[in-house]
């Protein structure tokens, strides 16, 4: 993140609020910039192809169901490779080898679009769908598992606004492809009016995945040959990096994977389970937790980081005793201080919301279940997002192993708490969310507590005298891809 935070650091120095609306725009996108495409264009279509009516109410949800596993499995599986490939960039970066991140991002994405295509084709292949919206569903899948990838260099490419742009002509093409279709639709022999929906809103997800992908081959043009599959090396060095990004993003999704197997679950074209009360209460719950991942964006880059970096840098550098200890209690009083602001902000928001959504929603032809929901699903999205700053931070510190049991309680607290409340009925949906964030995040904030305390002791103990070269099952196949591909 250290790209962005020069840029918000430059735009706050400035006191214009054009200038502040302009920085946090910024974070926002790269914060959450698949969700708000994904998620917020979604939740507008389906809003407006109700307004409009004309479409048949059965391809309306195929649509939505088909984008929905789209956004949730691409997210699972792009997202347990993130932690390691921006550990591996980062490194590189520190040695100022910019040459490797075109190679690297051409081989991440290599290594998940081949995992994706193996998954689509498993997942349709007794499919009673039509083979075009099979392949329409498969392109949209991979789509937006490129986009998960690319915001993992884009922090680094410092064109910020025309990644915001990226975002908002995707969205805007996503609308307009739809409505466009929708007057005009091109004929196909069955489902037509869902495959013209899904085209239509793949061309706004293709738009935006161009368009980072040029902004990054732009930034970092490859200039010498590396092993697109070098970051492979690092899976084995760092496990627990793996561990935490499939943990984390299967702890996300894993109680909708559940609750599908329940009595609200339903089975359409023989291909899509769901649970139409719970997942657009989930999804509308999760939109809430934005402003925190932004602040935490803005306050990390533009408050803690540079106190960070004193702190280390007296650590690996001969400070006296005297001035690492000075330096951490500057650093921890900076941490602690914007970590409570960015829970107060995004507690009070929540609460607004809790308030405010039976109105809102009441309006929207929302049931009192489904607002129920909502609210328990908010709560759990506050804790989990709050769970998740953590485990960032603990990763700033080097913690992996704190972070991986953190990321393994959340999974861990939601499988057992969903499939346990599940037979309780419609009633205590939502519980499992809140309960499964709140027992996660009081462990992660005791473990960031006792680590902080004796941050000085655990840099150095840390510290490996000898080098120990790490070679195991993934970076032999990193390697063996090298000469294969």
């Amino acid at each position: 993140m250290a790209g962005i935070g020069f840029t918000l650091q430059k735009l706050f120095r400035e006191d214009y609020l054009s200038l502040r609306v302009r920085a946090y725009a910024y974070a926002s996108f790269i914060a959450a910039g698949p969700w708000i495409l994904s998620v917020g264009s979604i939740a507008l279509i389906n809003f407006l192809l109700q307004r409009l009516g004309g479409v048949d109410d059965a391809e309306r949800q195929l649509f939505v169901v088909t984008v929905s596993y789209c956004f949730i499995f691409s997210q699972i599986l792009s997202g347990g490779w993130q932690l390691s490939v921006i550990r591996y960039l980062a490194d590189h970066f520190y040695l100022n080898r910019l040459e490797v991140v075109t190679p690297t991002f051409t081989g991440i994405s290599r290594l998940v679009l081949a995992l994706s295509a193996v998954a689509s084709v498993i997942f349709f292949w007794n499919s009673p769908l039509p083979m075009l919206y099979k392949l329409g569903s498969a392109a949209v899948f991979m789509l937006i598992g490129q986009i998960w990838l690319a915001m993992i260099f884009l922090t680094a490419a410092k064109s910020y606004k025309i990644i915001s742009l990226a975002f908002l002509a995707g969205g805007a093409v996503s609308v307009g492809g739809v409505l466009l279709l929708l007057h005009h639709p091109l004929p196909f022999a069955s489902h037509g009016q869902a495959t013209n929906l899904l085209l239509g809103f793949g061309l706004g997800i293709g738009v935006t995945a161009t368009m980072l992908a040029l902004v990054l081959l732009r930034s970092f043009p490859a200039r010498e040959e590396s092993n697109p599959y070098g970051f492979l090396h690092y899976v084995d060095k760092y496990p627990s990096l793996l561990a935490v990004g499939f943990f984390y993003n299967l702890g996300v999704w894993m109680h909708n994977l559940i609750i599908w197997l329940g009595p609200s679950g339903v089975r359409i074209e023989r291909t899509f389970t769901y649970s139409p009360l719970y997942d657009s209460s989930v999804f509308l719950a999760n939109l809430t937790i934005i402003p925190s991942l932004v602040l935490f964006v803005v306050s990390v880059e533009t408050q803690f980081y540079d106190k960070y970096k004193v702190f280390y840098g007296y650590v690996t550098n001969g400070g006296t005793l005297d001035m690492i200890k000075r330096a951490k209690t500057r650093m921890t009083e900076v941490l602690w201080r914007e970590l409570y602001r960015v829970t107060k902000i995004q507690g009070i928001l929540t609460l607004f919301f809790l308030i405010a959504c039976q109105a809102l929603l009441e309006r929207l032809g929302l049931q009192k279940t489904m607002i129920d929901i909502v609210r328990m699903s908010a709560l759990g999205a506050l804790l989990g997002s709050l769970m998740l700053i953590n485990i960032l931070i603990m990763l700033y510190f080097e913690d992996r192993k704190g972070a991986a049991w953190t990321a393994g309680i959340y999974f861990a607290l939601i499988t057992v708490l969903t499939i346990t409340l599940l037979p309780l009925g419609i009633d205590y949906y939502g519980f499992s969310y809140f309960l499964g964030g709140a027992g996660a995040y009081a462990w992660s904030g005791l473990r960031l507590l006792r680590f902080l305390e004796r941050i000085e002791v655990h840099t150095f103990i840390s510290q490996s005298i000898l080098y120990r070269e790490v070679r195991g099952w993934f970076t032999r196949l990193g390697e063996k891809a090298y000469r294969w591909f």
